[in-house]
């Protein structure tokens, strides 16, 4: 005898349906719950104090290291500020020229340090992008810096999410060198693909991204210039540039016709601070081409922009200050910073965007640091300190 079974479809569908809505639902707690402990724990851990390498004065020495310096408590925040436990910070030029004439014209007391890696322990009522935990990087204006200290303060609006793959110490070298990178190359973006480019100084901290971003955007050929072996090596066999000329031992300018074929490179970005560098890689710029300059060199009525005129070339300058110091710039300030870092992540992780970190002070070192590389004694690539 047979028996008949009546199965329910409808039943056994609403059950499953049911159980994975209530899976659901206890992923969801649990995760919700992750990030309520975590950020529970985060704000127990903040402490008082905190080590900090403090700008005292402007001139000579102006910094002073402390142990004891006070910590910003998230309820003190202002609404569109977030409070980072920094990990790392990134090690610039104006770090030293900032402290030494204060060009931003900041209250002292203060602390300099722009380029910072870490995570969020603390939010203003109003913060959107972010929340407690969130690991982070960016780039801190120059009129509030703060990345020197182990916990800082900024507005969200010149911070972008850090993906996991991307480690503290990549992430606090970009900042302020790798923006200054950008900052000239975004006005021939989009003439670099099969151009000859020209990087003198190329091993240094903005050159060394220069070049990559170049080489990405498949510049040819790609030519930079160092003048010690360590240098020449790093851009041959890491940044694969296609000449790299020893301005030490040749004549730069001659050495560009040859590769050129006499014309000269279409795109010269002369990061170098180093005035006695700029005629030669202006005269090394082809007629009509782009001489890109860094920082507040070249300006009118100077020599190197009458070379420029008699060269038929444009002149261009790259300056990050602009963004912290001019109405125009600091409205697109978060749109220019937040895309530049996501688009050099992103290149970091596909593995086209090679950071060269080749110091890692303590913060306790953090004033020798700044101190040598003022002198241009830091070797190649970026110095990215420990802060914690």
């Amino acid at each position: 005898m047979r028996t008949k079974v009546y199965v329910n479809i409808d039943h056994i569908i609403a059950v499953q349906i049911g159980q994975q809505i209530t899976n659901k639902l206890e992923w969801i707690y649990n995760q919700w719950q992750r990030i309520l402990d975590k950020q529970m724990s985060l704000e127990q851990e903040i402490p008082i104090k905190q080590k900090c390498l403090q700008w005292i004065k402007v001139g000579d020495k102006p910094f002073q290291f402390t142990d004891s310096a006070l910590v910003t408590q998230p309820k003190d925040l202002e609404q569109n500020d977030v409070l980072i436990q920094v990990y790392s910070a990134g090690v610039n030029p104006i770090d030293g020229k900032m402290a030494a004439e204060n060009i931003a014209h900041v209250k002292l007391p203060a602390v300099v340090g722009y380029d910072v890696s870490g995570t969020i322990v603390g939010i203003g009522s109003s913060v959107k992008d972010f929340k407690i935990g969130d690991d982070v990087l960016g780039c801190l204006t120059f009129k509030r810096g703060g990345g020197f200290q182990q916990y800082c303060v900024t507005d969200e609006s010149v911070l972008i999410k850090k993906n996991p793959g991307v480690s503290h110490e990549q992430a606090a070298s970009l900042g302020v060198a790798y923006l200054s990178a950008l900052d000239g190359l975004q006005h021939v973006r989009n003439q670099i693909q099969g151009k000859s480019v020209f990087v003198p100084g190329g091993s240094g901290g903005v050159g060394h991204f220069i070049v990559q971003i170049c080489k990405i955007l498949g510049a040819s050929p790609l030519i930079a210039s160092a003048s010690k072996e360590e240098g020449i090596k790093l851009l041959k066999e890491t940044y694969h540039c296609d000449h790299v000329i020893n301005h030490a031992k040749e004549d730069v300018v001659a050495k560009i016709q040859e590769i050129t074929v006499g014309q000269g490179a279409h795109i010269v970005f002369d990061s170098t601070y180093i005035s006695s560098s700029f005629e030669k890689s202006i005269r090394s710029t082809a007629n009509g081409g782009s001489w890109i300059v860094l920082g507040k060199f070249a300006q009118e009525g100077s020599v190197e922009e009458q070379i420029c005129q008699q060269q038929n070339v444009k002149l261009i300058h790259a300056d990050l200050g602009k963004y912290s110091a001019k109405p125009e710039f600091e409205a697109k300030r978060s749109e220019f910073f937040r895309q530049g870092l996501k688009e050099a992540c992103e290149w970091i992780l596909q593995g086209k965007l090679k950071p060269y970190i080749n110091q890692q002070p303590t913060i306790e070192e953090l004033e020798t640091a700044i101190e040598k590389l003022r002198k241009g004694q830091s070797g190649f690539g970026k110095v990215v300190a420990k802060i914690h």
